[in-house]
């Protein structure tokens, strides 16, 4: 018996060894490149983001001023023929907050997210809002060919890891063979262009150029791990 246990022990051992030998065998010939690709598109698309809050010490009045003013953008969006799936909304919520003299006022919160099929469509709602009270509120430019710049922008980044496992093979005097494996992470942020201040006080202009006047353009990336065969 106690024979057996040793021989099973060794038998053990071997297999472990064994193991971790084709483990180091397998890491030295394989190659893992880490890669981003990234690709532009013009911006032809806009979203804006509405924030309605209003801060009074009586909750029914805050309550009522709030509906007035989402009364007034809910009017306008439908003159501007925005349709139902443009638009997204959050329900109106209120709360207590203590105001620096002590007193609890409240205060009501509500976000509206628009999307404008025209660029230009964003400074006129801008202008309107700002005549009409509303002093929180940004944007940014985006595009209806995302889809397609996030496929190039991956063809980008699965290019750009086999040239940098060239370039690496090259310097240890080897060759890439097949890519092993491709493992395709979540998309990073697109870069897209943000409506600064400079349009807001521009698009209080009723006349004269601004900065919608020049084309933008939309980046996407991608980021990919590529697991090359590394020859001899």
């Amino acid at each position: 018996m106690k024979r057996s246990v040793i021989v099973l022990t060794l038998f053990g051992i071997l297999l472990a060894a064994n193991s971790v030998t084709a483990q180091n065998y397998t890491d030295s010939h394989t190659l893992t490149i880490h890669s981003t690709g990234e690709a532009n598109t013009p911006a032809d698309i806009a979203f804006m983001s509405v924030n309605i809050s209003i801060n009074h010490e009586d909750a029914d009045r805050a309550f009522e001023l709030h509906r007035e003013r989402e009364s007034f953008l809910a009017d306008l969006l439908k003159e501007l023929e925005i349709e139902d799936d443009q638009i997204n909304y959050r329900p109106a919520t209120i709360r207590p907050n203590r105001q620096r003299d002590g007193e609890i006022h409240s205060v009501t919160s509500q976000q509206i997210r628009i999307q404008l099929d025209e660029i230009r469509m964003l400074g006129e709602l801008q202008r309107t809002l700002i005549q009409n009270g509303f002093d929180n509120f940004s944007g940014n430019l985006s595009s209806t060919k995302m889809e397609e710049a996030g496929d190039e922008a991956l063809r980008e980044a699965v290019k750009n890891a086999r040239k940098d496992a060239e370039i690496l093979a090259l310097a240890s005097d080897r060759e890439i063979g097949k890519i092993i494996r491709i493992e395709h992470s979540s998309d990073q942020p697109f870069r897209s262009a943000s409506v600064s201040e400079a349009f807001q006080a521009r698009a209080m202009s009723d006349s004269g150029p601004s900065m919608f006047d020049f084309s933008q353009t939309v980046s996407v990336q991608k980021r990919v791990t590529v697991i090359f065969e590394l020859l001899e």
